[in-house]
């Protein structure tokens, strides 16, 4: 039987690199992409007759249509409008819930994260926990891939580079703690060959995906300043100065909930015991480096 992926939302991260990856595949599956917006599509993959855009939204169940695909994969997105964060996750994993239910998928693959076992302590990953739980046993054949923190969430600190004292805040504290970090083209690499391969597992079936070593606040400076030629100043956020921190960076909301999500991953938090490469961990191969470097504009 051919295979036949519904891939929503597809605007995500993880959705879109795996769907470059699903379209790279020899085993050229049909690939239906789910977006609120259409016109979100990229161009080159509109190119693939063997993918289509549709229109969806996972806050509105009337719009989700899942009939014809053997195989769904849901990144459960974090909201910035206002909705509590355990409501939202409810309503769009019901409304996925009862859209998988209908059209009779036999397989679901969910992007979680590393710690989202929790129902508490996590801050923000609860979408992660709520979501997991609400569909763990919702089709025959479930995979919850949970990689750590990404790369590429670093990013912004190639952006420092074009200020007079190019400074690096970093919550990976003390000094000397390292946490695996991972690459956003190795999960997506792991969950195009987790959609693609049926596993002997019994359903549900968790796997970690990490990069190829754990990192420091040192080797973001050390990464950052090979990329951009360019001398940075390193300072720590330490505990008390990350709700501050997070304000800067998203809704003042939902910053209490960023700031736990940071620190649950902290030497003291209650996930980071999960930092460890067992069986159930792929090992991914792309350094910090090699990732920011690939997002780095001259």
């Amino acid at each position: 039987m051919s295979r036949h992926i519904t891939v929503i939302p597809a605007s995500t991260k993880a959705g879109r690199e795996t769907i470059r990856v699903l379209l790279e595949s020899e085993s050229k599956p049909t690939i239906r992409a789910v977006y609120r917006d259409t016109s979100k599509a990229p161009p080159e993959f509109l190119k693939h007759s063997n993918f289509e855009a549709v229109k969806g939204d996972i806050g509105d169940g009337d719009s989700l249509n899942f009939t014809g695909s053997n195989t769904v994969f849901y990144i459960p997105p974090p909201t910035y409008d206002g909705t509590d964060t355990g409501d939202w996750a409810t309503r769009a994993g019901t409304n996925v819930k009862k859209a998988l239910q209908k059209a009779n998928i036999q397989r679901l693959l969910i992007l979680s994260a590393i710690g989202a076992h929790n129902s508490s302590g996590i801050g923000v990953l609860r979408v992660n926990y709520i979501s997991d739980e609400l569909l763990k046993d919702s089709v025959p054949e479930v995979s919850i891939v949970r990689p750590t923190y990404f790369h590429e969430d670093w990013a912004h600190l190639l952006d420092a580079a074009k200020e007079e004292t190019p400074t690096i805040y970093s919550w990976i504290a003390p000094i000397d703690y390292k946490i695996p970090l991972v690459g956003l083209k190795d999960v997506a690499e792991s969950c195009a060959d987790a959609l693609l391969t049926k596993t002997a597992k019994p359903s549900p079936h968790y796997f970690n995906v990490f990069g190829p070593r754990a990192y420091g606040s040192l080797d973001l400076k050390e990464a950052v300043e090979e990329i951009t030629g360019k001398k940075y100043e390193l300072k720590l956020v330490e505990k008390d100065q990350l709700l501050d921190y997070w304000k800067q960076i998203v809704p003042e909301y939902y910053a209490e909930e960023f700031k736990e999500m940071t620190t649950c991953g902290l030497a003291d938090g209650i996930i980071a015991k999960n930092f460890v490469y067992d069986e159930n961990t792929v090992r991914g191969k792309v350094e910090l480096v090699d990732a920011l470097r690939s997002l780095h504009k001259e």
